[in-house]
């Protein structure tokens, strides 16, 4: 549903400022008395309130990005993901992981995403679904991510990167309890 709306605003913003460009366009053919183009002010005050509309939307929304919350506290629990072609692998303190991977409600989980042989897509799904928290796993680098999951249930890893002929089938799950 939010993202309904935010993609509805966005259409009707984007549609504003089309129309206001084009009347500029339109307009800026007649000239004033000492020959400049009449829309110059009009342009001013566009440009004006076009960058003023913008700072407002980015205080806006910049307050409401996850990250916020997640990077002041220290995550409860570390797990190691490491991609490989076609799989991966979890593991907590150095030790691989139990299969299924049981991880806690409501508490920081820090993900330590690297790869093995080639650039994977580390992204997290939900029970139904949808896209949680995504990084890129890339050999000799760490990526961490932080994630609280609020919800139980089974979540899934899927690549999001394609790594070859293997990568439909590169998933796991885990569970959150």
């Amino acid at each position: 549903m939010l993202q309904s709306v935010a993609g509805l605003i966005s259409l009707v913003l984007t549609i504003i400022v089309i129309a206001v460009a084009i009347f500029l366009v339109r307009h800026s053919r007649t000239r004033d008395a000492d020959g400049y183009a009449t829309v110059y002010r009009t342009r001013r005050y566009y440009a004006t309130g076009l960058m003023a509309a913008l700072a407002v939307l980015l205080l806006v929304t910049l307050a409401k990005t996850p990250y916020r919350r997640a990077v002041a506290a220290a995550p409860s629990l570390t797990i190691d993901a490491a991609a490989w072609m076609w799989g991966w692998e979890f593991q907590i303190d150095g030790v691989r992981a139990e299969t299924p991977l049981v991880l806690p409600v409501d508490e920081l989980v820090e993900f330590a995403v690297s790869a093995r042989d080639v650039n994977h897509g580390f992204g997290i799904y939900d029970p139904q679904g949808q896209l949680v928290a995504q990084t890129q796993a890339m050999p000799g680098y760490v990526n961490r991510l932080r994630v609280r999951f609020e919800e139980p249930g089974t979540y899934q890893v899927l690549c999001l990167e394609y790594c070859g002929i293997g990568h439909s089938v590169m998933m796991t799950t885990f569970q959150v309890e």
